[in-house]
């Protein structure tokens, strides 16, 4: 019998953990990625797309470790873009993935083939290939259309100039230097931009429509993601009594609403409830008046622009559209986007009615990692192409898919366009018994009540935790000896118990 074959589209973090797994399952897979190297958004490039120059990663490095291969104890907690792509190709020299891979690849067409198998169209030399496979992984990512709108009301009567944050590289003294800027966005590019252009611009201002929640990224000099311990979800994720003590004894007294105090960025959910921005160095620029806060944009004639409870316009020369991407894939045809919407995917992985095609680095965390999340979904696509699970019925998987986003659009009631939005720990944790891989705490508690307890109220969320099991085993000793590396100080603990 032919063995089947597998394509992974596309060579960043998500390609990397997608074929690897599936070559763990000992599936004939390849990679396919457009560029000369691997790295998608990680790859720097002069032109537009990727990362710009100053990009570092605005979630710690726990949150970045693969499970099985943790980057180097010299990393710093935030690296920047080329520390990453140093690291990720450490990751395929390690598990041997070079062989596999396939560059100047341009995937033009994605079609239905024969027996249920993918017909996929390269451009590639300036040949057009086709080759059918029996499986598809779509490790694209997020960030490849922009989400632009200056075409859109009220952008569209704007006179000055515009561009994207695809677009942005390092601040142009034609475009930036001297020039009244507005940034419109509360992402952590939208920030950070900011930040940026403050230093060469004559003012900028920042426009975040519903305002939006903020994390300090250091808490000491320990990162501030690292101090939520798996005991956290403990009393419910969502509105529990470890979140309404922090909000009450740090947050509100420390950094004032929204975690920045600025009624402008006030936000309109609660906490957790929304994606929260972890670049909060804007909030500093806005103490020293060289970044403006604004709410939502009321109107625009030619280049005045009016926000919301204000009546005097402000002139401005350029509108930098830090607003984030759209979920799109120019290689497949209307039917085919139709059917693989982010609301079509069961589990945020599979299209319901497209068999054998999948996608991984779907999600974004509340706070956390993509890359985090995408290792395990990279787990759980290769355990169902193996064979070694079997997904629901298409009828029990539109069910499964009713319950969720009903779910969803009551805990993210404001994230109307960050469909993909999702809580680190709950979601890890559903893959993870998917996986069956999940750390066995009750027997843990009886056997080793010791390190239940480091792992439970003393330490934070870990890749490594989905690699311990019952820490028996020498693979799964050497994750726990892994995991401990994580945790804070002890006299930088804050809602970890010393």
């Amino acid at each position: 019998m032919e063995k089947k074959k597998f394509a992974v589209i596309g060579g960043g973090w998500s390609g990397l953990y997608a074929l690897k797994y599936l070559l763990e399952e000992k599936l004939d897979a390849r990679l396919y990625e457009r560029e000369s190297n691997l790295g998608g958004v990680w790859l720097y490039k002069e032109r537009k797309g990727g990362v710009y120059q100053s990009t570092h990663v605005t979630s710690s490095k726990t949150y970045l470790h693969a499970s099985d291969f943790p980057l180097p104890d010299e990393t710093p907690h935030f690296p920047k873009h080329d520390q990453v792509l140093e690291y990720l190709n450490s990751y395929a020299k390690h598990f041997n993935l070079w062989s596999y891979m396939h560059f100047e690849y341009d995937i033009i067409k994605v079609d239905k083939g024969r027996d249920d198998q993918w017909q996929v169209t390269f451009q590639c030399d300036g040949k057009e290939i086709k080759e059918d496979f029996d499986g598809l992984v779509i490790t694209t990512g997020q960030h490849q259309t922009a989400n632009d709108l200056h075409h859109v009301e009220p952008f569209d009567r704007f006179t000055g100039t515009t561009s994207h944050s695809i677009s942005y590289k390092k601040p142009d003294d034609k475009i930036h230097r001297d020039k009244t800027i507005l940034i419109v966005g509360g992402g952590e590019t939208a920030s950070d931009l900011a930040v940026e252009l403050s230093t060469v611009a004559r003012r900028v201002y920042m426009s975040i429509r519903d305002g939006q929640w903020f994390q300090e990224s250091l808490f000491g000099d320990q990162p501030a993601d690292i101090l939520f311990p798996k005991s956290f979800g403990f009393f419910g994720l969502y509105n529990n009594i470890l979140t309404k003590i922090g909000w009450t004894l740090f947050i509100r007294p420390f950094w004032g609403e929204g975690g920045t105090g600025i009624a402008e960025w006030k936000p309109r959910c609660q906490l957790f409830h929304g994606f929260i921005n972890k670049s909060r160095g804007v909030v500093n620029k806005v103490a020293s008046g060289m970044v403006i806060p604004k709410r939502q944009i009321n109107s625009i004639k030619e280049q005045l622009v009016t926000f919301d409870n204000e009546e005097k316009p402000v002139h401005i020369d350029h509108i930098l559209f830090c607003t984030g991407y759209r979920w799109f894939h120019s290689f497949f045809n209307d039917n085919f986007r139709k059917e693989t919407k982010i609301e079509c995917l069961y589990q945020l992985i599979f299209p319901v009615n497209l068999p054998n095609l999948a996608f991984v680095g779907s999600t974004r965390p509340v706070f956390g990692s993509i890359p985090s999340l995408a290792e395990l979904q990279a787990r759980r696509v290769a355990q169902v192409f193996s064979g070694r699970d079997c997904l629901p019925s298409p009828t029990n998987m539109s069910i499964w898919l009713q319950k969720y986003w009903k779910r969803h659009a009551q805990l993210y009631p404001y994230e109307g366009r960050l469909q993909q939005l999702v809580n680190q720990f709950e979601y890890s944790d559903f893959l993870a018994n998917q996986l069956k891989v999940k750390p066995r705490l009750w027997k843990l508690f009886f056997s080793q009540p010791q390190k239940w307890y480091t792992i439970y109220f003393q330490s934070p969320w870990t890749p490594f935790l989905f690699r311990m099991n019952a820490i028996e085993t020498n693979d799964e000793k050497l994750a726990y000896s892994r995991h401990l590396k994580c945790i804070p100080r002890r006299d930088q603990r804050s809602l970890l118990i010393k």
